[in-house]
């Protein structure tokens, strides 16, 4: 260009560029820095780094707009700008260099020896800087200043993308928690700018100046700017392209105001009417700049994003259409999809606690998540987290968060409880959230965790109704039961006492038929005395009692049994660990539950063998009894304790049903479960005492 005033605009324009880019790559990291407060030593030095980059570009733009020395009001100007941008880049050099161990998950902690190297010498080029431009005496070496300046950035360049290589992660850029890591696109461009920063400092050299003022170096400097903003862009993609269309948009306007009014008010006759005229081009400017940018960010969205205007009313109305009565998985899943298609996430899941299940929407893996949540969902903190958070998370979870390309989480809470965390995944030209969105999508979680509840308190009110409903029949059947086992109670026994007659008779030719009459007939008054015991209330006799006697006393009078049927016993049980009991009713118990494990070893093949362990958990007393016989199919697990429920082939169903009733009066629990050899029962009673452990070990039976 020949004119040098038209040079001057063009190199401001172009400087502005990278400029306006770093600016809001600053803008972004200062508001993350100030606003969630994140402890990482990397959300101290970004802010600062990338404000340095927009302030170097912003001096360059503004030594291409200010007029030489002005008019000779300001000797110096020029140079007192320059010195500043050459103060920017050593400052930069250090920073650059620090930030890369901080960008890795799991990147080194810099020592104090490195930091103070590292920024000792970037204070030692600075002073060498200010002391050859500051004092006359040195000013002879200010140019080999300078050219050292420019080395040393080179070389600090250098030294932080050795150290990015070694701690590179393979593969493209991402969003996510992931976002900060060093990936190989980076590499390229941090190659690619030790490369236009040597050409550069040639151009730079070959024009005996510190500022790019011919096309060459102008042209490097501006791409060497933009291709150090670009792995920082690129990460906050939805944000810079947002800010950059906001900022280029108000920047056309304001101009176009600007000179349409100055034109206008030029055209007119009048001096003060053209004074009005340029008073409301000043007034539509602020109109611009100030209350219409909120309007031009919802247009950016819906045109760049399509993303609505109205993104909390569109929740709000989603919200309204959840109802207790789909249940707790459809209301996960209408109103995850809702909330995936208001805030166009590229994938969504909701973890419910407990490992209660995943509902999931779109691109996104939970299964490793699902592992670490399952149970421990409080490794969540009960608050929105974005990417910069997550890096805070343990290592485990936040590596399952890195596979899973999660962006940020948000967890349902209701003032009962929390039902879990909305885990959710961006593509990289993602709509960036502000935090009304943020307030909006934590709103409509509130009241999906409300509606859930609701859900959950329906769907145990339905249940009791069942329970009940069923309660009505068994008591009717029971009532019925009860009244034909006393009609029948009499005739039995009637019949029982002939046959003990009969069998014991000398002589008899029948003594083998009267004896299995009698077996049988027993039998049958068995189970019409569980039946009676079944239909009547119980009454307990509470005491204390010494549980590891009670069991060894038990085992000990079913011995003949035990023996009998060659089963081998172990019994595994405290000293002095005592519960408030009442102990036949508790001995009533356990011959039921071996007496079963002995009818299950009778039927199967292989090793007989019964382990019984008394032993303290969790603050109560557990009795378990294991059995190593064929166990029960799993569909009939969850029925043992149902009254009439038996797969005996002569069974009342009656023994586990008492058992159960019997437990449960003691304030304890009792529970089955398929174990690796056969089938296991545990009981669980409040209990006081301490406990040492001593094992007994018999064939057939043990000692008390």
């Amino acid at each position: 260009m020949s004119d040098p005033t038209s040079f001057h605009l063009v190199a401001a324009g172009v400087h502005l560029v990278p400029a306006l880019v770093w600016s809001v790559i600053a803008l972004e990291s200062w508001r993350a820095r100030l606003g969630h407060r994140p402890r990482a030593t990397l959300f101290r030095v970004l802010p600062i780094l990338t404000s340095l980059f927009a302030l170097h570009f912003f001096l360059h733009a503004l030594i291409e707009l200010t007029p030489t020395e002005l008019g000779g009001r300001a000797p110096g100007l020029h140079d007192r700008i320059e010195l500043l941008t050459s103060l920017a880049l050593v400052a930069l050099a250090p920073l650059f260099r620090h930030l890369v161990p901080l960008l890795p998950l799991r990147g080194p902690t810099p020592s104090r020896t490195w930091l103070a190297a590292n920024y000792g010498s970037a204070a030692l080029v600075a002073a060498l800087l200010l002391l050859t431009r500051l004092v006359p005496a040195f000013q002879a070496w200010r140019w080999s200043a300078t050219q050292l300046a420019g080395v040393y950035e080179a070389v600090m360049l250098t030294l932080g993308i050795l150290e990015a290589r070694r701690l590179m992660r393979r593969g493209s850029w991402q969003q996510g928690i992931s976002v900060a890591e060093i990936r190989s696109p980076d590499m390229v461009v941090m190659i690619g700018a030790l490369v236009g920063m040597g050409a550069m400092l040639f151009a730079l050299a070959a024009s005996g100046t510190s500022n790019p003022s011919t096309t060459l170096a102008l042209f490097l400097h501006t791409a060497l700017g933009l291709a150090l903003a670009v792995p920082f862009a690129v990460r906050m993609l939805g944000r810079v392209v947002r800010e950059m269309l906001l900022g280029g948009t108000l920047i056309a306007l304001t101009v176009a105001v600007w000179f349409g009014g100055h034109a206008a008010a030029a055209g007119v006759g009048n001096p003060e009417l053209g004074r009005l005229i340029d008073l409301l081009a000043v007034a539509l400017l602020l109109v611009f700049l100030v209350p219409g940018q909120a309007g031009l960010r919802a247009v950016i969205d819906h045109l760049v994003f399509r993303r609505g205007r109205r993104r909390a009313a569109e929740l709000r109305a989603a919200a309204d259409t959840l109802s207790p009565a789909f249940g707790v998985a459809e209301c996960c899943g209408r109103g995850l999809h809702a909330l995936s298609g208001v805030m166009r996430f590229r994938g969504a899941a909701i973890v419910l606690s407990g490992g209660a299940g995943t509902i999931a929407e779109g691109t996104i893996a939970t299964a490793r998540l699902e592992q670490l949540l399952a149970g421990a969902e409080e490794r969540l903190p009960a608050r929105p987290l974005m990417e910069i958070e997550l890096r805070e998370l343990p290592d485990d979870l936040r590596e399952a968060l890195i596979e899973a390309r999660v962006a940020r989480t948000f967890p349902i809470l209701s003032p009962r409880r929390r039902w879990g965390h909305v885990l959710a995944t961006e593509a990289l030209l993602a709509a960036p959230f502000d935090e009304a969105d943020i307030e909006a999508i934590v709103a409509f979680l509130a009241q999906l965790a409300l509606v859930l509840d609701g859900a959950e308190l329906l769907a145990r009110a339905t249940a009791v109704e069942r329970s009940l409903a069923h309660a009505e029949k068994l008591a009717a059947i029971g009532e019925l039961a009860a009244r034909i086992a006393h009609e029948i109670r009499n005739p039995i026994t009637a019949a029982r006492s002939l046959a003990q007659q009969l069998a014991h008779e000398p002589g008899s030719p029948f003594a083998v038929e009267h004896g299995l009459i009698l077996l049988e007939l027993e039998r049958v008054e068995r189970q019409v005395a569980s039946l009676l015991r079944f239909a009547r209330r119980e009454e307990f006799r509470f005491g204390r009692v010494d549980l590891g006697e009670l069991v060894a006393h038990t085992i000990a009078d079913l011995r003949p049994r035990l023996d009998d049927a060659g089963i081998d016993v172990t019994l595994v049980r405290p000293v002095g660990l005592t519960s408030r009991a009442d102990p036949e009713k508790i001995r009533q118990v356990l011959v039921n539950l071996i007496e079963n494990a002995i009818d299950a070893l009778r039927s199967g093949a292989g090793s007989r063998r019964i382990d019984v362990d008394v032993s303290r958990r969790n603050g109560s007393a557990a009795i378990r009894v294991t059995d190593s016989g064929p166990g029960v199919p799993p569909d009939a697990l969850g029925r043992l304790f149902e009254p009439f429920f038996s797969l005996k082939e002569h069974g009342t169903g009656l023994g586990l049903a008492i058992a159960k009733r019997t437990i449960d009066a003691h304030g304890g629990r009792i529970a089955a479960a398929a174990s690796p050899r056969g089938m296991s029962f545990e009981i669980e009673l409040p209990l006081d005492g301490e406990r040492s452990e001593i094992v007994e070990h018999a064939t057939g039976g043990v000692s008390p």
